[in-house]
C-alpha cells in the first residue's frame, strides 16, 4: 500500500470519529467491557469506518485491531492493517482533544512482527498527521521530521505512565527525581512527540501495552532516528499481536541508557 492511501484511510477515520462525536450525544458510552479496556460506541463508529474505507477501494485486508480483534474485511486479504480505533479514548470521552487514529501496515497476512511493519500513519483529533515509510523517513503534516526541540527545558521532559498497578519500579522514583514528568493520554502520540522533539522520551511501565497500541508509532519514531524498547533496553521484535508490553522510547541514546539503568535498580 502506498503511503498516501494509508494517510487517506487514516484521515477518512478520524473524521468520522471526529463527526459521531459531534452528532451523538452518548459518543463515549460504554458498549461492552474487557478485562483490561473497555469498548465504547465511538470506537465501533471508527471500526466500522475502516471497513467502509477498505470496501470502497475494493481492498481486502487482514485487521488486527483493538476493539472487534483479528478479522478479515473483504473476500481474500492481499496485506495486514494493525489499527488502533481511537488511543485516548478517555480523553476523547471528557473532551480533552488529545487522541488519535493509528494504522500499520504489512504485506504479510499471516504471521507478522515489528519489523515487518513497512508503512504506518497516525491521525490526530487536531488534523495532525504523522507518517512514515520504511527506509524512507518519518513526516509531520508532509514534511520530514524536525530534530529540533521547541521550546527551553532545563531537565528531559518525559511522559510517564506508571498508574493503576500495583507496584511502581522504585528507579523509576528516583529517576522523576531529574525530569520533568507527562502523562498525556495517548501512547501513541505520545511517541510521536518523542519522534517530533516535543518530548524527550516515554516511559510505560505497566505492562498493559499491546501491539496494536504502538505499532505504527514505533515505525514513526524508528524513522525519525529514535528508538522503542523494552525495560531492559531490548528491541522489539515479537508479533504484532504482542500484549502485556512495557515500553521506553527516546531519541537520546544517553537518555534511553539511564532510564534503562534507574529501572534496572
Amino acid at each position: 500500500m502506498e503511503i498516501e492511501t494509508l494517510v487517506d484511510i487514516g484521515v477518512e477515520i478520524r473524521d468520522a470519529i471526529s463527526s459521531f462525536i459531534r452528532q451523538h450525544a452518548d459518543y463515549g458510552e460504554m458498549v461492552f467491557r474487557r478485562p483490561k479496556d473497555i469498548t465504547r460506541k465511538m470506537d465501533l463508529a471508527a471500526e466500522h469506518a475502516l471497513d467502509d474505507a477498505l470496501l470502497s477501494r475494493r481492498l481486502s485486508a487482514r485487521i488486527i485491531s483493538e476493539e472487534l480483534g483479528d478479522r478479515i474485511v473483504g473476500e481474500s486479504p492481499d496485506f495486514m492493517l494493525i489499527f488502533d480505533p481511537i488511543d485516548g479514548s478517555t480523553n476523547a470521552t471528557i473532551g480533552i482533544p488529545f487522541f488519535c487514529t493509528s494504522l500499520a501496515f504489512t504485506e504479510k497476512t499471516d504471521i507478522a512482527t515489528f519489523d515487518d511493519v513497512t508503512v504506518a500513519g497516525i491521525c490526530d483529533i487536531q488534523e495532525n498527521i504523522y507518517c512514515a515509510e520504511r527506509g524512507k523517513g518519518a513526516f509531520l503534516n508532509g514534511k520530514v521530521v524536525a530534530h529540533k526541540k521547541p521550546g527551553t527545558r532545563l531537565k528531559p521532559v518525559v511522559s510517564v505512565y506508571s498508574y493503576g498497578v500495583p507496584l511502581v519500579p522504585s528507579g523509576l522514583v528516583e529517576l522523576e527525581k531529574t525530569i520533568i514528568v507527562r502523562a498525556l493520554g495517548s501512547i501513541a502520540l505520545d511517541i510521536c512527540y518523542v519522534a517530533d522533539g516535543t518530548l524527550d522520551g516515554v516511559i510505560d511501565t505497566r505492562g498493559l501495552i499491546s501491539g496494536y497500541d504502538i505499532m505504527a508509532s514505533y515505525l514513526i519514531l524508528k524513522e525519525a532516528g529514535g528508538l522503542l524498547t523494552d525495560l531492559e533496553g531490548k528491541s522489539l521484535t515479537g508479533n504484532v499481536k504482542a500484549s502485556g508490553m512495557s515500553i521506553i522510547g527516546t531519541k537520546n541514546r544517553e537518555l534511553h541508557d539511564r532510564i534503562v539503568e534507574k529501572l534496572e535498580k
